[in-house]
């Protein structure tokens, strides 16, 4: 089931499957390591829209929830 990164529970890992967005915000997520194929896990969500700690390749970084809701997901087993 694909669904947007910012409802995906903390301690989760997905597989990014697309990013939506312009040229610069697909460029700007590219170099954190978020591009289609990548593995991600949420390790935390901070509340009232806060943003959200994702961990890739063993490097942690925070995603706005904008941001966060231009990555379509699907959660791994």
């Amino acid at each position: 089931m694909r669904i947007r990164l910012d409802a995906v529970s903390p301690g989760k890992k997905v597989k990014v499957i697309m990013v939506e967005g312009g040229v610069r915000c697909r460029q700007c997520l590219g170099e954190m390591g978020v591009y289609p194929g990548e593995t991600l896990q949420v390790i935390r969500s901070a509340p009232f829209a806060g943003p959200i700690m994702v961990e890739t390749n063993g490097s942690r970084f925070m995603l706005g929830r904008g941001m966060a809701a231009k990555i379509i997901v699907e959660e791994m087993d």
